[in-house]
């Protein structure tokens, strides 16, 4: 019986590794972040969270793991990725998504990040602050 909680701990201590992140600044990404505003589309509309009846929060860990919520209740989640793609521009992989596991993400400082659909020519950029 012994062997078991041997094992089941070393699985453990095992997946509560920290995430490999490509540079200090995508460091940033850890954290809870609340959604403010989308802009985009065919038409290039513009959301603001002011306007509408939901709220979406993203929330990163420093184990590797996401959860995607909308109005505060747990929604997908899974594991992160971020590599660096170009001029301060990463790829943002997010395991367990249905569309758009792929994005586009980018800094505006420690406390704004903006993704957007990587390969998706008229999707909607989503921007979050951190709470």
């Amino acid at each position: 019986m012994k062997i078991y909680y041997a094992i089941a701990l070393t699985l453990f201590l095992g997946s509560c590794k920290e995430v490999d992140l490509p540079t200090p600044e995508s460091e940033n990404i850890v954290g809870d972040w609340e959604w403010i505003a989308s802009s985009g589309g065919i038409a290039g509309s513009f959301i603001s969270a002011d306007n509408v009846d939901y709220t979406k929060q993203l929330i990163f860990k420093d184990n590797g793991k996401y959860r995607k919520c909308t109005d505060n209740k747990k929604g997908s989640r899974g594991d992160f990725e971020i590599i660096i793609k170009e001029n301060e521009r990463y790829e943002l992989t997010l395991d367990n998504e249905d569309l758009f596991g792929t994005l586009s993400l980018s800094f505006n400082g420690q406390d704004t990040i903006n993704v957007y659909p990587a390969n998706c020519s008229d999707c909607f950029a989503d921007t979050y602050v951190r709470k």
